[in-house]
């Protein structure tokens, strides 16, 4: 979850500050289970995909945490994506 919590850092413009590390290690654990939970699927944080999703996720979640905002669009277009994903059953090659 460190690298996790590094990227997340980056992307909220938290540089050489561990002040938030404890909430957003945190946030990062819950963010990874709403994906899951929205998607049905096993969400694999050593994917690339699936980390960025977890952390976009996050991300989204920490700057709407003052001022509640909408879900992006892309956002939950790419929870959906995922959610399709795991709902077509993989090719068999019969």
């Amino acid at each position: 979850m460190g690298e996790l919590l590094n990227r997340l850092k980056i992307d909220i413009g938290i540089i050489n500050n561990t002040v938030y590390d404890a909430r957003l290690t945190s946030l990062l654990s819950a963010a990874l289970t709403e994906v899951s939970r929205w998607t049905g699927a096993q969400i694999d944080i050593t994917d690339n995909r699936d980390a960025e999703l977890v952390i976009d996720y996050a991300r989204w979640q920490w700057l709407s945490r003052r001022e509640p905002t909408e879900m992006p669009r892309s956002l939950k277009y790419r929870l959906d994506c995922r959610a399709f994903e795991k709902a077509i059953p993989e090719d068999d090659n019969d």
